[in-house]
């Protein structure tokens, strides 16, 4: 059985059993009054809401073999300052590590954040409103900044960014120094997001560069192939994905539907929505 490592004072140190030896569940200590954690390097995914809402938590050590940081992991840790990272953030298979949804949203007395290398894709609102930040360093294996990511950060003054990422939302900077120096330097982003009346919305992202017009594009379960690229449009195929097919235009700035359907579902309250949203910015 795992432990984590709790400091509340000089004098007294707790331990914290957890279930899993290579993860935190879904909001396993969510709420819990923590100030400092160490992580056994064993753990290598924290689940969503892991640490969310964790109001005394002040530092915490992650696992050097972390892979994951799930959505609202650490969302709303009012009093979060330090992140102690890893090198690098990979999955045992040598594939790229993530940061999910809102996984730092609110850590309103965070100041500085170095992104691991190997994480490919910062997720959406993952840093949003984090009011105290000012020091971001991001890596080159860096894919994908998701919508919101930053949004907010309005006192970020240092942002070491080497490479330009492939996909950066039109607002993953909005309201913060930064942001129109990054609209100068990101490309066109077709975003297609795929949300249900329960559970997390699947976000897909792919360059609307013209040269991959003809190339299939694939992330995660999703791959699509562009058949036109314009400056006020964008043409395209979904090749694979539950609800593959058709041949869509998506003008920009609007998001268009391409799916919906409400249906009952067994075991749920009422009617259960599902849609697929299309963007182009």
């Amino acid at each position: 059985m795992g432990l984590f490592g709790k400091k509340q004072t000089a004098e007294k140190t707790d331990k914290i059993r957890y279930r899993n030896k290579d993860r935190v569940e879904r909001g396993e200590f969510r709420q819990r009054e923590f100030v400092e954690v160490d992580m056994p390097n064993s753990v290598l995914i924290i689940g969503e809401s892991g640490f969310r809402e964790c109001r005394n938590l002040k530092r915490i050590r992650l696992s050097n073999a972390i892979c994951e940081i799930g959505a609202y992991a650490f969302r709303n840790c009012d009093l979060l300052e330090n992140i102690v990272m890893p090198g690098e953030m990979r999955y045992p298979d040598g594939s790229n590590g993530m940061l999910g949804i809102g996984c730092f949203e609110g850590c309103g007395l965070l100041r500085e954040i170095v992104i691991p290398d190997g994480v490919s894709v910062i997720g959406a609102n993952a840093f949003h409103n984090c009011a105290a930040l000012e020091s971001v360093t991001l890596p080159r294996s860096l894919h994908a900044i998701r919508s919101g990511a930053f949004s907010g950060c309005a006192r970020l003054k240092n942002l070491n960014m080497p490479v330009t990422p492939e996909l950066i939302a039109q607002d993953a900077f909005r309201d913060t120094p930064f942001e129109q120096q990054i609209a100068e330097k990101r490309k066109p982003v077709l975003t297609i997001m795929h949300t249900y009346s329960y559970g997390l919305p699947q976000i897909y992202q792919f360059s609307a560069a013209s040269r991959l017009i003809g190339t299939e594009q694939t992330e995660g379960d999703m791959s699509i192939m562009l058949d036109a690229v314009e400056p006020e449009r964008v043409c395209f195929r979904i090749t694979a994905y539950k609800h593959a097919g058709g041949r869509h235009v998506v003008p920009v700035n609007q998001p268009t539907q391409l799916f919906h359907e409400e249906y009952d579902c067994a075991g749920r309250t009422g009617m259960q929505k599902e849609e697929i949203i299309a963007s182009y910015r």
